[in-house]
């Protein structure tokens, strides 16, 4: 499904708290998913990942491919003259479109793509200035500062990592600033989109998110935007809790996540987007 993106001076997402926060854990996690990757036999290379009808080579094939548009999109962005080449993204074909345009590459050839983008991307973030990291660039959902665009590429690459990891039977560690900056941004997604597709029009909605393990806490405003707190603001009634990689799997339609009717807002519209069907409850053992 195309969407329309939201272009010019008037943020589709913002959150509050250090712009340039989001760097390290985002160079952290590709690194350590390089890393990964290096020891990969053929087996895992081309086992199934979590991700409909792609191998884990195809997720990788896609993260190089984010990756060199990240560094376009933020190159873009501190030369004052924002990208516009997603007009006509579409959250499912485009992806897809892309991965099979990049033909049958070798494990070897895919490991070499990923890891010259990931450090070319370190690069370009180790050089921002903290004037640039407020800068309008080019998200999937339009014009976003630098900061929500790393944050959106950190979100993207942390779940690829364990759409990956977890079916050859490897679990990722987890390190709680990854999970904080990547659970803000699964939380602005799915509004986000749903204030694209004209789901919420007119609508002013609220909801606080908290986790343990780690121990995090914060509160979505939606209007014509959506505004991720720094903490929890006051008096706005709790949505989703949980165990925090838990609650980023769920709002990230990774895993089942139960949601009262009057929360269903928060995954909607990335259900929507991506024509997908929430996860189902797996059966007791």
């Amino acid at each position: 499904m195309k969407i329309r993106p939201r272009y010019g001076t008037d943020p589709l997402i913002t959150y509050e708290g250090d712009p340039a926060a989001v760097a390290t854990p985002t160079i952290r996690q590709r690194l350590r998913l390089a890393r990964t990757l290096a020891g990969f036999g053929s087996q895992e290379w081309e086992a199934p990942s979590r991700c409909a009808r792609w191998t884990n080579r195809d997720v990788v094939v896609h993260l190089a491919s984010t990756n060199r548009f990240w560094v376009h999109s933020i190159s873009q962005a501190r030369r004052g003259t924002p990208s516009q080449v997603l007009a006509a993204f579409d959250p499912v074909a485009t992806p897809a479109g892309l991965v099979a345009a990049a033909g049958n590459p070798s494990p070897a050839e895919v490991l070499d793509a990923y890891v010259k983008s990931t450090h070319t991307l370190a690069d370009l973030l180790g050089s921002l200035t903290s004037g640039e990291w407020t800068m309008l660039g080019e998200s999937p959902l339009g014009h976003v500062s630098v900061s929500a665009i790393v944050r959106h590429a950190l979100w993207d690459a942390w779940v690829h990592e364990r759409d990956i990891t977890l079916g050859v039977g490897l679990v990722p560690l987890v390190e709680a600033d990854e999970v904080d900056a990547a659970l803000r941004c699964a939380a602005a997604l799915g509004p986000a989109f749903g204030i694209l597709l004209g789901d919420l029009d007119d609508q002013r909605l609220a909801a606080t998110v908290t986790t343990q393990d780690p121990t995090i806490g914060f509160t979505i405003k939606v209007d014509r935007a959506v505004r991720i707190t720094a903490d929890i603001a006051p008096a706005v009634p709790v949505a989703v809790h949980g165990c925090a990689v838990d609650v980023l799997e769920g709002l990230s339609l990774r895993a089942p996540l139960h949601l009262e009717p009057e929360w269903q807002w928060l995954t909607a519209g990335l259900t929507h987007s991506f024509e997908a069907r929430p996860p189902e409850p797996r059966a007791q053992p």
